[in-house]
């Protein structure tokens, strides 16, 4: 017991002199917290040689590892692109296609468990991807982005800047994240009868100043309200409205209109996220007013998110909408 190497050994040694002393097997095992079967086995492999080096564990063989490096860089670099670029008649990659791709690679087919405990090990997951639109980075927004900063930096001493966007509200309610009891059910009451209003708004990026305008629709007539809203609040001074390349937004009425109430339209980036301000402030109003209640009626609740988003000071809205970040694209 002294020389044991390890502790199993030193176990069954202890094992084998308790038996000697006269303990019955099953005493022994319920003492070593081990079964009579594991016992027995010891004082058989004792009583064969008389040699406590038969109480060592054999160095087990089994079936040699099919996986290797090399089996490790063919799934790693395949992982990397998509199979229609090496040949396969796919776009994402499946189990059944990647053992297909290993074996055509290494010549060893691996089983579907290999290759899903390898895909886990390499912080692979199986989910759902989503539509993700270019952002401030790509080559071409940050040239648009260019321009128009210099447009903005052109505009005339006294010029109100507003960056305009619209948004919808749906009765059925959004669904968030919330505290609910545990192991129970959460549930969010809804009438099984849903409506629809758009709200237009503008944030002037300057003072954090902010118009709301709810309408029934998102055409041109309900975006000309909002330039009218603009007109009246603002007097008689210079205004810029940046906003997107909506139809609503381009049609002839709407340009025209600017025209007359002498509004000046600059155009986002089209189709790229990260540059309307506008869209987080839309995000915070619809997390606290519209997710996880729904309301008596559609007017209510956009009556409700307005008011959430008129009751922020002009420093809160500015900085929920991200307009006071050092990496705002406008002020760089």
């Amino acid at each position: 017991m002294k020389n044991a190497p390890t502790v199993r050994v030193y176990r069954r040694s202890l094992a084998l002199l308790e038996i000697a002393d006269g303990r019955s097997i099953t005493e022994v095992a319920r003492m070593l917290r081990v079964s009579r079967v594991a016992v027995h086995g010891w004082v058989t492999l004792f009583a064969e040689r008389r040699d406590p080096a038969s109480l060592v564990d054999r160095p087990r063989g089994g079936r040699p590892s099919f996986w290797s490096g090399g089996k490790d860089a063919i799934l790693r670099e395949a992982l990397e692109q998509s199979p229609d670029a090496l040949g396969y008649m796919a776009v994402n990659w499946s189990i059944p296609l990647l053992r297909e791709h290993i074996e055509r690679e290494s010549g060893g087919r691996p089983s579907d468990a290999t290759v899903r405990r390898l895909l886990h090990r390499l912080s692979y997951v199986w989910k759902r991807p989503r539509h993700t639109l270019q952002d401030t980075k790509s080559p071409r927004v940050k040239r648009r982005l260019r321009v128009l900063r210099k447009k903005v930096r052109d505009l005339p001493a006294g010029c109100v800047k507003l960056i305009e966007d619209e948004t919808d509200l749906l009765l059925f309610p959004l669904l968030r994240a919330g505290w609910f009891l545990r192991g129970k059910a959460a549930h969010v009451p809804i009438s099984g009868e849903n409506a629809k209003r758009t709200v237009f708004g503008a944030i002037n990026v300057e003072t954090g100043r902010r118009l709301f305008v709810a309408r029934e629709g998102a055409c041109a007539a309900d975006f000309q309200v909002l330039l009218r809203v603009i007109r009246e609040r603002y007097g008689k001074k210079k205004v810029a409205v940046l906003l997107d390349g909506a139809s609503r937004h381009t049609a002839d009425d709407s340009r025209r209109l600017a025209d007359e109430l002498d509004i000046v339209l600059l155009w986002l980036p089209a189709r790229c996220v990260n540059v309307n301000p506008m869209d987080r402030l839309w995000e915070a109003g619809k997390d606290r007013i519209c997710a996880n209640k729904q309301h008596a009626s559609i007017d209510h609740q956009a009556q409700s998110f307005i008011d959430y988003l008129l009751s922020l000071s002009s420093q809160e809205a500015l900085r929920k909408a991200g307009i006071l970040s050092k990496r705002f694209w406008l002020f760089r």
